[in-house]
């Protein structure tokens, strides 16, 4: 009777054991989107003077994609693509204002990442367009913008904000009009105005250094300490898909005087000619000229210079955190910016061209675990991203193959299957389309179509059409057929 009843402990022992799920072992997914970053102003991408140390650490550990490109130029179009999945053609949203939100119930991929049992969570500057439901009535404007995105974008946890531009104009108007901050707007001037700091944000304004705490105060600190205690708090068997995104480098520049100070004007990159001399560069791609005298610009390069060391210091926070957490050996680091933007290059700021100084968004792609580290040549889409995650996550390929744009950049990372992309990039203005291979760019514009020859020609100053045919042809049909298949205008978004 004894040996009857240890025998039947043992299979109810056994019995309990396989019942417990086991621990979901596929990797955790860290976004670290920037804004209005380029890529000549980082040391993984030949910059000598740039202090970059911890995203060159992690490019040096990871993938580096030397061509990859935006498909919108402006945040808001480059934004909304990459999570739908649909070129700004296909949803007629070329720049910030063009569209209030998107349709009820558009696709993003975030939502089937969910659906494949991923936690999700949105940390950090909102361009997204959502669409909100008004007639369920939330507290406060900050709650009914988090309800869309977590509904309509597909993410579990939201932490948002306009971001330090926009919160500091909001600010100072109504400072100007009222004298005070109306509480329930935005997370980020909450978060000042709670803690006596919103005064300092109005007044130091865009020109003079921060005294804001670089960590905790200081809208990209802010944000790196919430994802480090939101990432150390998770306790689920599922694994995590966290996009952070921060506000800089975008302007203001202010950073601390400390990071200002790590540069010098004479080590700042001569600027690339006032436009080219050897054709008339069409007025579209030319919208934000910049005075004659270029003097100038090199303070504006070191206050930018500063910037991204800041934003590159806050990265290294993070991706310390990771590498010093339970997290560590199973969670991939996806770097990368919404675009760039010119800097006096050509004389221009701003970033409503397709220059390469926008259109290249400095995509590193880091887990040494699987991906060896390399540097690849083949020019990739931004928009790649979304089908590169499902596939991470397991989507069978039929799932995936069900996507109607972009490609799976995980036989590029990990050697295994053929990459099914072109090898050719897209990316549009109003009026204006881009196609690039790696070597050569083609714009296409009905008065003056422009070839450059990047191999022979790298700061885009001559145009190659009339001596090389044949490659606009084949670009050319390239940008066809691609519009043709990519489809039209898919959504019909609120204006």
């Amino acid at each position: 009777m004894q040996k009857f009843i240890f025998f039947a402990t043992i299979i109810i022992c056994y019995s309990c054991e396989s019942l417990v799920p086991e621990k979901d072992q596929r990797p955790n997914i860290l976004f670290i989107q920037v804004d209005d970053l380029t890529a000549k102003y980082m040391g993984f991408f030949g910059a000598d003077f740039a202090k970059t140390p911890n995203l060159d650490s992690l490019a040096s550990s990871g993938v580096v994609f030397n061509n990859a490109v935006v498909q919108g130029t402006m945040c808001t179009p480059s934004r909304n693509s990459l999570i739908t999945g649909m070129y700004p053609h296909n949803m007629d949203l070329y720049e910030n204002l063009d569209l209030f939100s998107l349709p009820k119930d558009t696709w993003t991929f975030p939502k089937a990442l969910k659906k494949e049992g991923y936690k999700t969570f949105w940390v950090g500057k909102n361009h997204l367009l959502p669409y909100i439901n008004r007639s369920k009535v939330e507290n406060t404007i900050i709650d009914r913008r988090n309800k869309a995105v977590q509904v309509e974008m597909g993410f579990d946890d939201v932490y948002q904000t306009l971001g330090k531009a926009m919160v500091l104009d909001m600010a100072q108007k109504q400072f100007a009009k009222d004298s005070c901050w109306e509480e329930g707007r935005d997370a980020y001037a909450d978060f000042l105005f709670e803690n006596g700091l919103l005064d300092t944000l109005i007044k130091e304004g865009y020109n003079i250094p921060t005294t804001l705490d670089p960590d905790t105060e200081m809208i990209d600190g802010h944000f790196t300490s919430i994802v480090i205690d939101k990432i150390g708090a998770y306790k689920g068997n599922s694994p995590f898909f966290m996009w952070v995104n921060y506000s800089g480098p975008h302007s203001p520049f202010n950073v601390p005087k400390e990071y200002l100070d790590m540069f010098e004007l004479k080590d700042m990159p001569d600027v690339i000619d006032r436009y080219c001399e050897t054709f008339d560069i069409p007025k579209e791609l030319k919208q934000h000229p910049i005075p004659e005298e270029l003097t100038a610009m090199f303070y504006y390069r070191k206050k930018y210079s500063a910037a991204i060391s800041y934003m590159d210091a806050q990265a290294g926070r993070l991706i310390d955190f990771i590498n010093s957490s339970r997290f560590k050996d199973n969670t991939i680091i996806v770097f990368f910016s919404d675009h760039g933007i010119m800097t006096g290059d050509h004389g221009l700021v701003g970033k409503s061209t397709l220059f390469k100084e926008v259109l290249n968004p400095s995509l590193v792609i880091s887990y040494p675990k699987e991906y060896k580290p390399q540097r690849v040549t083949i020019a990739v889409e931004l928009l790649d991203l979304g089908k590169t995650v499902l596939d991470i996550a397991g989507v069978p390929k039929e799932t995936l193959d069900e996507i109607p744009n972009g490609n799976s950049l995980l036989p590029l990372l990990n050697g295994n299957g053929q990459f099914a992309g072109s090898g050719i990039g897209f990316s549009e203005l109003r009026g204006l389309r881009s196609a690039f291979n790696g070597d050569y760019k083609y714009i296409d514009h009905p008065e003056t179509p422009i070839l450059f020859n990047l191999k022979e020609d790298p700061y885009e100053t001559q145009n190659m059409i009339e001596k090389e045919p044949e490659m606009a042809a084949h670009l050319k049909k390239a940008m066809d057929q691609w519009f043709l298949s990519s489809g039209s205008l898919l959504i019909k978004g609120i204006k």
